[in-house]
């Protein structure tokens, strides 16, 4: 046999065959790790639509009205229902909850109406978004279990929402009755961020009111020395310091000074703030502070207590 010859050109590709039938899937491969976060979306438009009413429930635990405060009344909801904070009487009916009233009624705080009839503004227990938390009508802002003394506002097992006073209260009576909490869990766009460790006067801390803006913002990143309604509607467990805070009164449409909690109010710089926390004259001028209870306090010479006036020291409630 003679020698292999050299190998030939490659010939041209042929067509493509048939089309096989498909194999079976195979199994599924492990889960990958996530990807990084993306980007935080941009900011929300501030709308007071943000203010969501929401219904947790009622706490399993019954209370008489003697809690130490609002601050304790929202840690016993946060306790039980996460994120929760005691309703008031807007927020609840607004919630249009469906959830059974216990036979005994529960806790609820008061609501107001935008404009005011007294610092306090207009006593409500009806529904509308423009009404906020006040703190009136609620055993001396849930310290007192009085059977005969103090205001206090509770849900009826009906889901009428009632003010009851030691004429007009059922048995047993008042603020020593037994009850559960009515308990909220929507979000208001405004936060509590905390009080600061820095105790100043009315004089603050120099610099008027944009320097106790700033003492909160060097504590809280982007917070703020709150007005009372936003340190209201913000329903905040953390317990006040036994020498109160300062923050700034709020004010209403009709230009007029108030202490409740609508989204409708903002805040108000003519008076009760120590000149614009340039003061610290005890005598001088009116203030305003947050009180141990949890409730905001408009204060004068002749009214407040002792340390009166704008030589008090305080710490600043800050919020976001």
């Amino acid at each position: 046999m003679g020698s292999i010859g050299p190998i030939g050109m490659t010939g041209p590709m042929g067509p493509p065959g048939v089309k096989g039938d498909a194999g079976a899937i195979g199994p599924a491969g492990p889960l990958g790790n996530p990807g990084p976060q993306g980007p935080a979306g941009p900011a929300g438009s501030g709308a007071l639509t943000e203010d969501a009413a929401a219904f947790a429930g009622f706490t399993s635990a019954t209370y008489d009205g003697n809690a130490g405060g609002r601050d304790a009344m929202h840690a016993r909801c946060a306790a039980e229902l996460a994120n929760a904070h005691l309703c008031h009487a807007s927020e609840y009916l607004l919630t249009t909850s469906a959830t059974p009233i216990p036979a005994s009624g529960a806790w609820i705080d008061s609501s107001m109406m935008p404009y005011a009839l007294s610092f306090e503004g207009q006593f409500t227990l009806e529904s509308s978004h423009g009404f906020g938390r006040w703190t009136q009508s609620t055993c001396q802002n849930w310290t007192s279990a009085s059977a005969t003394s103090f205001a206090a506002t509770f849900i009826a097992a009906n889901g009428r929402v009632q003010s009851v006073s030691s004429n007009t209260a059922p048995t047993p009576p008042g603020c020593n009755t037994q009850r559960a909490l009515a308990c909220c869990n929507g979000a208001a766009k405004v936060r509590f961020a905390g009080f600061t460790t820095l105790v100043v006067d009315g004089a603050g801390t120099g610099g008027g009111r944009p320097g106790m803006h700033g003492a909160c913002a060097a504590q809280f990143a982007g917070s703020h020395m709150c007005h009372v309604a936003e340190y209201l509607r913000a329903a905040s467990s953390q317990s006040v310091p036994t020498t109160g805070a300062w923050l700034d009164p709020s004010g209403n449409e009709r230009g007029e000074v108030t202490t409740g909690g609508s989204p409708r109010l903002g805040r108000w710089t003519s008076t009760f703030s120590c000149n614009s926390w340039t003061s610290n004259v005890q005598d001088g001028p009116n203030t305003t502070f947050l009180d141990v209870d949890g409730a905001a306090k408009l204060t004068s010479p002749s009214t407040a207590p002792l340390p009166i006036g704008c030589a008090a020291q305080r710490a600043i409630a800050c919020c976001i």
